[in-house]
């Protein structure tokens, strides 16, 4: 599977049962469909993401599934629409370039009042850049 930014091949990387295909290029993580929502019930982050996300409007060109090859859309974190992610329109999983998934799962954390340990572990895992 191809970075859908650089196209240089994912890496998987795991730990505690959730597999993340990372990009050693552009720092970019891909979650396949339900590895979201198992590192935020391991990190005790509710998982209601359909209301933290609304559609995106940006020149930003499209990028290609890397399962699927479609193009994914565009999607803006509600709270702040500069920040924009990509899902696949067959719901393969969710692409997050370089320090987006950390901020994500804050607000996903801030809007519920629950404590973000999850930072700590995306720095373990996935370094500073995240």
């Amino acid at each position: 599977m191809n970075c859908p930014v650089c196209s240089v091949p994912l890496i998987a990387v795991e730990r505690d049962r959730i597999e993340v295909d990372s990009c050693i290029s552009c720092r970019g993580l891909w979650f396949d469909r339900g590895e979201l929502e198992l590192l935020c019930e391991q990190s005790s982050v509710p998982t209601d993401f359909p209301k933290l996300f609304t559609a995106a409007k940006t020149n930003e060109r499209a990028r290609q599934c890397p399962r699927c090859r479609k193009d994914m859309a565009k999607v803006a974190l509600a709270s702040n629409a500069r920040l924009i992610t990509d899902h696949c329109p067959d719901e393969h999983g969710i692409w997050f370039d370089a320090r987006e998934l950390g901020a994500v799962l804050d607000q996903a954390a801030h809007s519920h009042g629950a404590s973000p340990p999850l930072v700590r572990f995306l720095g373990e895992v996935f370094g500073k850049e995240v």
